[in-house]
């Protein structure tokens, strides 16, 4: 951190309203409308955004979230209307993988002009909870859900296959997010019915083979829900009441605080990580955390600077955050009995766009 955004970081502190503590960026609501509720957010480059939700909603901006097109749902046809879209990932601006329940992982190869089913299992209880895509390694995309379920994409123009090589003696488990970072493969695991062991597993052969990684009650009293890497092995997980920090793949870990001493708000459910280098933990009530980078050292910043989101957002959880640049980001936040809102950030010394609803065709 240089010393310049050090002192622009103090002056911000002292501002109120929308802005964050020290970070700098302020939020703005855009209101998507009664009946959309975006569950997930991939943003492949500068401008371009996938958000994807409840009832086969999927939409796409091209500038940066201030306007937003509803996208071909399978062909024109009413197909995804019983699906809830879970998750996404977008390694390119043309390729987005998507997925939900009842086992759906849906693919577009044309920018979301047409999407395709690529997977979708016998099981209905069977429900998705994220995917993680790659381009400059294998395997391509991972996904994982609950009953113990992970799915391989070995390369983007191939098949998912279900990987039986995960280990079940943890227990009956459901895998809440996946981090792919080169070969690495790390899943939080949460036990069902306080069977088995909470923690992550891990695998360093693209899936080959997993061991299991159990991280200490003390650190996550409620087990481990998020899990993000970069390069390097830097890490975030987080969980009900836990937002920790690893710098070697998730082999130790050690409890990141909150700026001002303050404690975590609402129970973090995931974890983002940022082609600036940032993480961001998020869920229940808005909670919004950001783990600026930090040049030099093995783990990510230990501080949590705690995000202002406008509005009351007592009732709504925040699904996800895809950054365009830094301090260009959008959150997206849902709720069984409010409107889902999108929230766009501007980075110091710039206005964000209204919060007029944008359009959606």
């Amino acid at each position: 951190m240089t010393r310049i955004f050090r002192a622009l970081a103090g002056v911000l502190l002292a501002l109120g309203g929308c802005q964050s503590q020290t970070t700098g960026l302020t939020w703005t609501p855009l209101s998507l409308g009664s009946q959309i509720q975006p569950t997930a957010v991939s943003c492949p480059v500068s401008g371009t955004c996938f958000a994807v939700g409840q009832n086969g909603m999927i939409l796409r901006t091209v500038d940066g979230g201030v306007s937003w097109t509803t996208l071909d749902q399978l062909n024109q046809a009413s197909a995804l209307a019983n699906f809830n879209l879970t998750g996404i990932s977008c390694p390119s601006s043309q390729v987005c993988y998507i997925i939900g329940n009842q086992g759906l992982i849906l693919t577009t190869s044309d920018g979301g002009q047409t999407f395709q089913i690529q997977n979708e299992t016998v099981n209905g209880n069977l429900t998705l909870n994220a995917v993680a895509c790659q381009t400059s390694s294998a395997p391509a995309c991972v996904a994982v859900g609950n009953n113990n379920s992970v799915f391989i994409l070995s390369q983007l123009s191939g098949y998912w296959i279900q990987d039986l090589a995960v280990q079940t003696e943890i227990g009956p488990a459901n895998y809440n997010q996946v981090a792919l970072e080169q070969g690495t493969i790390l899943i939080s695991a949460m036990t069902q019915s306080g069977q088995g062991v909470n923690g992550l597993l891990e695998s360093l052969d693209g899936g080959g083979s997993f061991l299991f990684l159990p991280v200490s009650s003390s650190l996550a009293p409620q087990g481990i829900s998020g899990i993000a890497c970069q390069s390097a092995g830097q890490c975030v997980a987080d969980g009900a009441g836990a937002l920790l920090v690893s710098g070697d793949g998730g082999q130790n870990w050690y409890s990141a605080s909150v700026y001002g001493g303050a404690a975590l708000s609402g129970s973090l459910t995931g974890v983002a990580a940022t082609s600036d280098g940032s993480f961001w933990a998020y869920g229940a009530s808005g909670a919004l955390y950001q783990i600026p980078p930090v040049s030099g050292g093995g783990r990510p910043g230990q501080v949590a600077y705690p995000q202002t989101l406008p509005g009351n957002t007592v009732a709504l959880t925040v699904g996800g955050v895809s950054c365009q640049s830094a301090g260009l980001c959008l959150a997206v936040t849902y709720s069984p009995s409010v409107p889902g809102i999108v929230y766009r950030s501007s980075p110091p010394g710039t206005s964000s766009s209204s919060s007029a609803s944008p359009t959606i065709p």
